[in-house]
């Protein structure tokens, strides 16, 4: 529910004091602080963006906009604001603690709510649109995840996306706001088209959804959702026939014929408010639970050693700017035809399948608008992506290149519900895989599935227990050598799906896939007597050609139709047929832990300095050594950019492939630790019980950050995957740690 900070994080933030973390996203964090110097003083939810963030003058813009409306809207049902400063290093946004779960959350685990709760609610949440419609401001974002079920009533927070009604547009071009399922027709037409009715359109189907337990456009057919939203096809079936009334007013396609927010609330409850608010003892127990951590947080913290020195003083919040009530159901402008209403939904559709969907704020706070994420019950995206095809590897990819893309930070492809966690694969040996929101890890004790959002076994295979390694994907199936064949085993249960048996006597040594391609070798009973394959993983799953093979414990990298084969000596070969095109021995080219990008291929030196490196494989024989006089220690990472990043043990450097250029200072990385990887603009390198991360351009240290439950010390370096901004880290003893990139 809520996070303890991590060794070697922030513990300040302007004038507050760290106590815990709320939730965490790809752009944004929310703390629950209080200020410093005050060891009694009111907990705060604190909202900043993560370190690594490049901070332009675009998102300062979007900040401080978001700040100001914040500021703007003073009203008893949003969360209240505390202060801001946007043009801090570390930019920030302090607003009320909220001790309950969201709307989604309440839902979600106790079920919809009664009428008159969602009545009250609904006056309440029509209220505060009142209160920010009165100073200008459309919130442009109302779903679920926004309403904060509070002990007094429901609050509305997140203002992420929050605009003045005549202010400048800042969404980029082509870009929906607002979260698909509870927007409303004008947000199909583009930001500019949004509205006061607007905002009431979205509650509507926020009230649906605590009514009913699903939204009224919820479908499985994006272009459905859209489609039946630009028509205000709503569908209320589980909504009790008085309230489906009032709410199908406010779900009117025609803006005009909506409620305004302060008739909407006399429609809900004409009797007024009571006190205290009628919550379920359901939601009255997640409020105390939430109450609780808070508190226990708050209590368990170290002693406060005061204020930073020169720490700006608690910001008072500026006043509350008053304009005239604008007419709530008006259009702003003439009425669009319905066809050109309609015309927009095929190119919105388009653009919401592209879409990164705006994540659930975590409970508690104002949750920020740049995606932070609960890490509480019931948390995870509340539209998880489909992460079908979204793979990642030991050393990332086929080439064995460390670098796990911009995939490694992206929030919309982790899993759904994910949480840091602890596991323990029975015979494990680190090597996991990630496909398809399951870790897949080999072992002597068979294949084992990991839930990769909680760690929890899927299943086990095969029941006699031999020792197993995965070799490769294809949509729906992992492939793996279990004793003397390759199995294909379905992702969800472990059903096997086909086989093949190997050559008498042979047993999977090594593999690599490549495409649909899997390039592996096979060792038989006696030395010099195994083979390498090509097979296709799709169709006849048939396989290409085999050759005889000698080498012993060979690593094999892929990329792009090339395929080398390193086992002392190594072997370029043509991928299409299994020749051989040229062979150099370990004098020639002493290559271990070989890193293949395109025609570039790197490994580190097996006379134990410097790097080996071949600029173009298709001419082997241009090769030479970099990073001379260097102790390069464990696999290296190799970018897009030619950039190739070593470790030494005390510290991480980067050379130019093409040039030999040192181009980070030394001394950066004084824990010691595993081999680097990339993870789109960071570094990432193991650390003793943790991982820290550098900035990819210069090598300047981030964060760090220790997990729980790791062995300590650890015989070997784990092995690390990054995927969906969390890291997987697998020890030689089985387990398996799960938590966020820091």
């Amino acid at each position: 529910m809520i996070e303890r900070p991590a060794p070697g994080t922030r513990t300040r933030i302007g004038p507050y004091r760290i106590l815990g973390l709320l939730g965490t996203g790809g752009m944004g964090e929310v703390y629950l602080a209080r200020p410093s110097g005050m060891p009694a003083g009111a907990l705060v939810a604190l909202k900043t963006v993560r370190l690594e963030l490049d901070l332009d003058d675009g998102f300062r813009v979007r900040f401080r906009r978001e700040i100001a409306a914040a500021a703007a809207v003073r009203s008893p049902r949003t969360a209240a604001f505390l202060g801001g400063d946007a043009s801090s290093r570390t930019p920030w946004l302090a607003t009320e603690y909220v001790p309950g779960p969201s709307l989604a959350e309440a839902v979600t685990r106790a079920g919809p709510l009664p009428e008159p709760v969602v009545r009250a609610m609904g006056a309440g949440l029509a209220l505060a649109l009142a209160d920010m419609h009165a100073v200008r401001v459309l919130h442009r974002d109302l779903k679920p995840g926004n309403v904060l079920l509070g002990p007094d009533g429901p609050k509305v927070i997140d203002f992420g996306i929050a605009q003045a009604f005549d202010a400048t547009q800042l969404t980029r071009t082509g870009v929906v706001v607002g979260s698909p399922g509870y927007i409303s027709p004008e947000h199909v037409n583009g930001s500019a088209a949004l509205v006061p009715a607007s905002d009431v359109f979205c509650l509507g189907a926020v009230l649906a959804f605590a009514a009913a337990g699903r939204g009224p456009f919820d479908d499985s057919d994006m272009a459905a959702v859209i489609f039946r939203i630009a028509r205000g096809d709503a569908e209320l079936s589980g909504v009790p026939p008085l309230l489906r009334e009032v709410i199908s007013r406010c779900l009117d396609a025609r803006p005009e014929r909506r409620p305004g927010s302060r008739e909407l609330a006399a429609l809900l409850l004409p009797e007024g408010p009571s006190v205290p608010f009628p919550w379920t003892p359901g939601v009255r127990e997640q409020q105390a639970d939430y109450e609780r951590a808070a508190r226990e947080c708050a209590d368990s913290a170290p002693a406060d050693p005061g204020p930073a020195p020169n720490a700006p003083p608690l910001p008072p919040g500026p006043p509350p700017v008053a304009f005239p009530l604008p007419e709530e159901a008006g259009t702003g402008g003439p009425r669009r035809a319905p066809q050109l209403v309609l015309a927009a939904v095929a190119v919105t559709v388009c653009l919401l399948l592209g879409y990164l969907l705006w994540p659930d704020p975590p409970a508690g706070g104002g949750g920020p608008g740049s995606g932070a994420r609960s890490s509480g019950p019931g948390a995870g995206p509340s539209h998880a992506a489909d992460t079908v095809g979204v793979r990642a590897v030991p050393r990332a990819d086929g080439g064995r290149t460390g670098d796990f893309g911009k995939a490694a930070t992206d929030q919309s492809v982790r899993p759904a519900g994910w949480k840091a966690w602890k596991s323990t694969v029975p015979g494990g040996t680190g090597d996991c895989s990630f496909a398809e929101s399951a870790l897949l890890c080999g072992g002597t004790k068979g294949l084992t599935a990991l839930d990769a959002a909680d760690g929890k076994r899927r299943w086990r295979v095969p029941k006699n227990a031999a020792e197993a390694v995965v070799a490769g994907f294809t949509k729906g199936t992992v492939y793996a050598f279990v004793g003397q064949a390759l199995i294909g085993y379905r992702i969800t249960d472990g059903a096997e799906r086909w086989r093949t048996e190997l050559p008498a006597g042979h047993t999977g040594s090594a593999a690599v896939q490549d495409g649909d391609t899997l390039f592996y070798v096979t060792a038989g009973s006696s030395p010099g007597t195994g083979r390498l394959a090509a097979r296709r993983l799709t169709g006849d799953r048939g396989e290409l050609w085999h050759k005889p093979y000698d080498g012993t414990r060979p690593v094999l990298v892929a990329d792009d139709g090339r395929l080398v084969v390193v086992a002392g000596d190594t072997r370029i070969v043509d991928a299409a047929t299994g020749t051989v095109k040229e062979r150099l021995s370990a004098n020639d080219f002493p290559c271990r832990d070989p890193v293949l990008r395109g025609r570039v291929l790197v490994c580190r030196a097996s006379t134990g300095t410097g790097l080996a490196a071949m600029n173009d494989v298709n001419r082997p024989l241009e090769h030479r050594i970099i990073a001379g006089g260097i102790e390069v220690r464990g696999p290296v990472a190799l970018t897009d950019d030619g950039t190739v990043v070593v470790s030494d043990d005390e510290s991480l450097r980067a050379f130019s492939v093409a040039g030999d250029v040192p181009k980070w200072p030394t001394d950066r990385f004084a824990d010691g630790g595993g081999a680097p990887s990339v993870a789109g603009d960071l570094v990432l390198a193991a650390t003793g019980a943790g991982v820290g991360t550098y900035r990819r351009t210069d090598g300047e240290p981030e964060n760090t950050t220790s997990y729980t439950g790791v062995p300590f010390p650890p015989k070997d370096p784990p092995q690390l995957l990054a995927i969906g901004d969390v890291v997987f880290l697998g020890f030689r003893d089985g387990t398996v740690v799960s938590g966020y990139v820091p």
